[in-house]
C-alpha cells in the first residue's frame, strides 16, 4: 500500500495493481479451501412445491368465488353466480396446478422448457 498526499495535504491511501493481484489470488485460495454449498434438502423443496400447489388452488377458487358473490350481489340472482364462479374458479385452479406441476417435473428432469425433444423420445415406434 502506497500513500500520496493530495494538493490540500490529506493522506490518500493507493493499492498498487500487485497488491489487488495479491490479495485476489489469496480470495481465490480460500474458496478454493471451503467447502461446497450443500445442495437443498428434499423435505424443504417437497413442501415448498405441495404449499405452493395448494396455494394456487385455493386462490383460483376464493377469487372465482368472491368474483361470483359479487355478481350475485349486483345482478340479485343468489346463489347461481355464485356457484359458477366457484366452479370457474376450481377448474383454473386445476389448470394452474397441473401447469405448474408439468413446469416442476420438467424442471426436476433438466428439460429444458419450450424446447422440442430429442428425434429418440419423438420416434417411439422405431424403439
Amino acid at each position: 500500500m502506497t500513500i500520496k498526499s493530495d494538493p490540500n495535504g490529506i493522506d490518500i491511501a493507493t493499492e498498487r495493481p500487485s497488491d489487488l493481484d495479491a490479495l485476489n489470488a489469496k480470495l481465490q485460495a480460500a474458496k478454493a479451501r471451503r467447502p461446497q454449498d450443500k445442495a437443498p434438502s428434499s423435505n424443504g423443496n417437497a413442501l415448498g412445491m405441495a404449499w405452493r400447489l395448494s396455494t394456487e388452488l385455493i386462490v383460483s377458487v376464493l377469487v372465482g368465488t368472491g368474483l361470483g358473490y359479487g355478481l350475485d350481489k349486483f345482478f340479485e340472482t343468489s346463489p347461481w353466480i355464485l356457484l359458477v364462479g366457484m366452479g370457474f374458479g376450481f377448474a383454473a385452479g386445476i389448470k394452474a396446478v397441473l401447469r405448474t406441476a408439468d413446469r416442476m417435473d420438467a424442471a426436476d428432469a433438466n428439460i429444458p422448457l419450450g424446447t422440442d425433444l430429442p428425434d429418440a423420445l419423438e420416434n417411439e415406434d422405431d424403439l
